[in-house]
């Protein structure tokens, strides 16, 4: 699709179902033009999609969004605690996944384990940079775990988005919140979302260089009090929502015990 395209979604038609699949394919041009616009490809020399959606989506601001996609880096200097909190909740989410599911009847692989093909198992649980991707022959299920207090809807619509799976479950841990996403649910407020992405995409391809005097955030270091405050939140609200997410987990994916399979 060519850029003229982009400007005919400008006009306020009314948005219908089958509007869905064609901004989903023109969301993924805009996003090749950004990428070959300012050079964002991946290892693999595929664009990089999340990143690109998440700046646009993320400022109105031109020149905000082309100073985060020309920066050469975009990782963030997140503390080792908030790392290692969060890969211990995955690990115990996995393992009592695997646990449950076993004894429910089911044939459970971890991806790391085995390779991501139905036959060889019931329940796949892959582990991911989020959190955790469940697939069965009938359903995926993709979980985030949060174990900070922030929540991205442009992260959470990007993986609706993806068709990976309709439903995403998130968990935020010392929030003691368990949350549910469902796709077909929210199907209007994704269009709108993709809308977005294309019209401020070509909004950023069609502009000169621009210059703004808006400051960039700089990362935020805890201080030692509030770290410790932090591993105290994890530690306890942890214990009290693992059993809600596990029950969360398995109404979603969809599965039964096996006398009820039977």
């Amino acid at each position: 699709m060519t850029i003229k395209t982009i400007i005919n979604i400008a006009k306020p038609l009314p948005i219908k179902d089958s509007d869905f699949e064609s901004l989903r394919n023109l969301l993924d041009q805009v996003c090749l033009q950004v990428a070959q616009h300012f050079t964002l490809y991946n290892r693999n020399g595929k664009p990089r999609k999340a990143s690109i959606i998440d700046a646009i989506a993320n400022s109105t601001c031109i020149a905000c969004i082309a100073k985060q996609l020309s920066a050469q880096t975009t990782a963030k200097d997140v503390d080792a605690l908030y790392r290692e909190c969060h890969t211990l909740a995955v690990s115990i989410l996995v393992e009592e996944l695997y646990n449950l599911l076993s004894g429910m009847g089911y044939k459970v692989m971890i991806s790391t384990e085995a390779e991501l093909e139905y036959g060889k198992a019931d329940v796949i649980i892959a582990i991911t940079r989020y959190g955790v991707n469940l697939k069965c022959n009938t359903n995926e299920l993709m979980v985030e775990v949060k174990t900070g207090k922030s929540l991205s809807l442009s992260q959470l619509f990007r993986y609706l988005l993806s068709g990976k799976s309709n439903t995403i479950v998130v968990w935020r841990v010392r929030r003691r919140q368990v949350l549910t996403f469902n796709a077909e649910k929210i199907k209007p407020l994704l269009i709108e979302f993709m809308r977005i992405i294309c019209l401020r995409g070509y909004r950023l391809l069609s502009s000169s260089p621009l210059t703004c005097q808006h400051s960039q955030q700089t990362d935020y270091q805890p201080t030692q009090e509030e770290l410790q405050k932090m591993f105290q939140d994890f530690a306890e609200a942890f214990m009290v929502t693992l059993p809600h997410v596990l029950e969360i987990i398995i109404e979603k994916l969809g599965v039964q015990n096996s006398e009820v399979k039977q």
